[in-house]
């Protein structure tokens, strides 16, 4: 009764996301009582569960998100995404450009939403094209991968956050585990990038897209600062603080400043910094101000995390487990189940934090019959889902029109680049996971 429960489930949420366009955080509730009658659960017994598991991903989450949120806005309008920008592809040069503007885009999309840092960078892609002589093409798929990259595999960006979460995952070592996993992501779009654009070159009929620049009176040192200051933190206690004597000044400052909210809490302020340093403005932390505007954008993106980590609740709170359970114990797939589930849900809803919380929450009570019950094995599950979470990128996706919209690039041209590429990383990102488990297993 589970699986069909289970299935009818993951078809309403389908239905709900895709045809009816319902707003991802009722979606997700009302499968949440679905999947809950249908396995006999008591209404009040489910309210009770989806409450719990709200309260819990809220408190575990929250600031995280929210503060993670504001520090975006705030490095937006100061202009540090830019500073950035510029910094790396001069960097890279000409020849290596579209790799310095995929690793913009994965830097920016760290603690900018991916929509939002691809719009931003898109006119200085095209300035780029142009300046290194590139088809603008071989641009956009590399500045709108690279943006997805973090969006799906690195934390503290909300997807992977709350796919950590359900797998009660440390956050130091996931950072570090999934930037090196980038690398061979990065190489792939490279060279994807290069074939993809001379295949469907960007049609000459140009319309000019205008660069709007903030002058920043800082450079890149200062601009980065506030991404790889809490990131450096975080990892520090993670790695160091077991190798401090407990009793030392050190090591309890050590604990404070790398503890996850503390460390974003401080890279907020260093935006903040930068915003003022440019220019004088006291409507920034007003209701609406830079604060204002994105916390109602935080605070939505919270709501979706929680909706999701209730729907997990409900499914673990059934026999769901033991017969998962004893489908993975007989299965030979291993790690391909969990990617085949993100492949699933990411073709079907389009979100890639709805379908990281769904795979994660569905896999999650299975990993002790799967073997993977330790660090290495649950991240190894973590990378997983999020390599099938990132395939199929196509129009289901907000993400995908603020492409098209952003780079005035024909739709029917995008649906023939975007979903390709999607496959292509998507894969790669399967093949390395399957790599690193005959290596680390």
């Amino acid at each position: 009764m589970a699986a069909l429960a289970l299935v009818i489930s993951i078809l309403v949420l389908i239905f709900l996301s895709v045809k009816v366009k319902l707003h991802p955080f009722f979606a997700l509730l009302t499968v949440s009582f679905v999947y809950g009658l249908l396995s006999k659960i008591g209404f009040l017994s489910i309210l009770t569960l989806m409450k719990d598991a709200m309260g819990s991903a809220t408190a575990n989450l929250g600031l995280i998100v929210i503060i993670g949120t504001v520090t975006g806005g705030l490095l937006e309008v100061s202009g540090a995404t830019d500073v950035i920008a510029k910094k790396i592809v001069a960097i890279t040069g000409p020849k290596f450009a579209s790799v310095g503007l995929a690793l913009t885009g994965l830097i920016v999309s760290i603690p900018v939403f991916c929509s939002s840092a691809f719009i931003l960078l898109a006119p200085l892609a095209k300035k780029i094209s142009k300046e290194a002589k590139i088809d603008y093409m071989v641009m956009i798929i590399s500045l709108s991968i690279g943006c997805l990259i973090p969006t799906t595999f690195i934390p503290p960006t909300p997807g992977p956050l709350a796919a950590m979460n359900v797998l009660s995952l440390d956050i130091g070592r996931v950072i570090l585990v999934s930037l090196l996993f980038a690398i061979p992501l990065l190489i792939v779009l490279y060279f994807c990038s290069k074939w993809l654009g001379k295949k469907y070159p960007y049609p000459e009929t140009d319309t000019d897209i205008q660069v709007e620049e903030v002058e920043a009176k800082f450079g890149f040192a200062l601009a980065i600062a506030p991404i790889l200051l809490p990131v450096v933190m975080i990892m520090l206690k993670t790695f160091v603080l077991d190798k401090l004597s407990a009793g030392s000044f050190v090591y309890g400052f050590l604990d404070i400043i790398g503890t996850t909210e503390i460390a974003l809490a401080l890279g907020l302020l260093l935006a903040l910094a930068l915003c003022l340093k440019n220019e004088k403005d006291d409507t920034i932390w007003q209701f609406d101000g830079i604060f204002g505007t994105s916390l109602r954008t935080g605070a939505q993106i919270l709501m979706i995390i929680c909706a999701g980590s209730a729907f997990g609740a409900v499914l673990q709170a059934t026999e769901l487990k033991d017969l998962l359970a004893d489908i993975m114990v007989g299965s030979s797939l291993g790690l391909i189940t969990p990617f085949l589930i993100g492949v699933i849900f990411r073709s079907a809803i389009g979100s890639i934090t709805v379908s990281l919380l769904t795979a994660t929450s569905i896999i999650a009570p299975a990993i002790p019959a799967m073997g993977y019950d330790s660090f290495t094995g649950t991240i190894l599950i973590f990378l997983a889902c999020a390599s099938g979470a990132f395939m199929v990128f196509h129009g289901n996706d907000d993400m995908f029109w603020s492409v098209v919209t952003a780079s005035k690039m024909d739709s029917k041209l995008a649906y023939k680049v975007l979903p390709l590429t999607s496959i292509i990383i998507s894969l790669t990102g399967l093949v390395t996971v399957l790599a690193l488990s005959f290596i680390i297993l």
